[in-house]
């Protein structure tokens, strides 16, 4: 009798066993196809394609055209291939044929003497221009814009400059914040890796410092920042001197 009970108490055991198992492997199974799925998804959005043209890189250029082979002045349209910024790709389009709109040639009338003209580029009187670097590092693409001034009186000097830095996998432009916080640093970091990079190029003529470092630093308003193809973060900005104003570009460490 005693034995029966064990043997039957032993079979419910089992079988409840069994019966938890089933349950448990349904579950289970169930949570790993969802999670599966969910991976799936995430996998498709973040690798989902934006370019324009599956063909091009990220980045690349039209309408190529020299204006001045001597000065080394030419013209182009950049365009950013993804479907998100092609927005952009108008108003810089536009930007770019103001310039073109813009060129003054020398004419008669001018009435230049030999010395006032001291830069002779294919009879150009005054234009600006704009020139551009791109860099592409894993899943960012960046681009650099620098605008210059040409006078057959001061031949060509450094205007602005700003960037882009784009994320292909969601095809967004990131922002000054979004970019600094990849690195973990501040604005004010920044800063301060560029007076000690300006400390070390410093000069002087007759006693006075020709790097204006703190106006440089100070007034910061003509910059931008972008990701070269090492994956460094670098910002490319105006240095104010005591001379000639120009255009600097450095990696922040």
């Amino acid at each position: 009798m005693e034995d029966s009970f064990k043997n039957k108490f032993g079979f419910i055991f089992f079988v409840i066993i069994v019966i938890g198992l089933a349950i448990g492997g349904f579950f289970y199974t169930r949570y790993t196809i969802e999670e599966m799925k969910n991976t799936g998804n995430q996998e498709k959005e973040e690798y989902k394609d934006y370019k324009i043209d599956k063909d091009k890189d990220y980045i690349y250029y039209k309408n190529e055209e020299t204006i001045s082979e001597e000065g080394e002045i030419y013209y182009k349209d950049v365009v950013i291939n993804l479907k998100t910024q092609e927005t952009l790709n108008e108003n810089l389009e536009k930007e770019n044929k103001i310039y073109k709109d813009n060129i003054r040639y020398i004419q008669e009338g001018d009435l230049l003497s030999s010395e006032l003209k001291k830069y002779d580029y294919d009879n150009i009187y005054s234009l600006m221009f704009r020139e551009y670097k791109d860099y592409e590092y894993n899943n960012y693409v960046s681009l650099v814009l620098k605008d210059y001034n040409f006078s057959c009186f001061d031949d060509i000097t450094f205007n602005k400059t700003r960037s882009y830095v784009f994320d292909v996998k969601t095809g967004e432009y990131l922002t000054e914040e979004e970019i600094l916080n990849i690195y973990h640093l501040t604005m004010d970091e920044v800063k301060n890796a560029m007076r000690t990079y300006l400390e070390g190029k410093q000069s002087s003529v007759d006693g006075t410092n020709v790097i204006k470092i703190d106006e440089t630093i100070n007034e910061l308003n003509n910059y931008g920042l972008y990701i070269n193809d090492y994956g460094h973060l670098c910002i490319t900005y105006l240095v104010k001197t005591t001379q000639v104003d120009y255009n600097e570009d450095m990696e922040v460490k």
